[in-house]
């Protein structure tokens, strides 16, 4: 008989366990991801590198009415303030709001949907009202990166106004596991993070 009751109960794990559905925003508070960055401004001198310490963190989060759980998120490049935003989740969405740049952009005004959820391949979705900005999931697969290998990653291509084209990859329960960003203005930099 208790034989028979250890078997149910395990069954039921591993139906909750196969039946879960992987994360591919986690957020948690006091959560800290670190990442390896390479930033390449061309043309350069014999293709010199500035190597980069970026850093994403989970500051705290906060029930606001209206919007439910906010998170702020902070990331520092070398260990200094470099941009902050808030990040809210719906059952079938994730939206950023800037909260500041502070590398001395203007913020950003509105919600804009970061993500559309579940994620499949294919998927395409305006993140603003006005269409200014737009995601693309291009594919899914597996990513090795410094931190370990990846497997059903999606990248996902961000459609802006120049001058920046941005790329980046999400792992199940891990999150942002690789990010490019290219600025094609009067030069172009290229600025790439990986999960370490």
């Amino acid at each position: 008989m208790q034989f028979s009751r250890c078997r149910v109960i395990l069954a039921a794990v591993l139906l909750v366990a196969c039946c879960r559905k992987p994360d591919y925003f986690p957020l948690q508070d006091n959560q800290v991801r670190r990442y390896a960055g390479a930033l390449e401004v061309m043309p350069t001198e014999a293709g010199e590198q500035e190597s980069l310490a970026y850093t994403i963190t989970v500051t705290g989060s906060a029930v606001e009415p209206g919007l439910g759980r906010v998170w702020e998120v902070l990331i520092t490049r070398n260990e200094e303030p470099f941009l902050s935003f808030f990040v809210r989740r719906t059952k079938d969405a994730v939206f950023i709001l800037p909260a500041s740049h502070l590398d001395g952009l203007e913020p950003t005004s509105g919600w804009v949907k970061l993500l559309e959820l579940p994620l499949r391949a294919g998927a395409f979705w305006y993140g603003d009202a006005e269409h200014s900005v737009s995601f693309e999931v291009m594919a899914r697969g597996d990513l090795v990166t410094p931190a370990g290998r990846f497997r059903n990653c999606f990248r996902l291509q961000v459609h802006a106004p120049e001058p920046y084209v941005i790329t980046f990859w999400l792992a199940p329960d891990a999150g942002i596991v690789r990010w490019n960003r290219r600025f094609t203005a009067y030069r172009r930099e290229v600025t790439e993070w990986i999960y370490r």
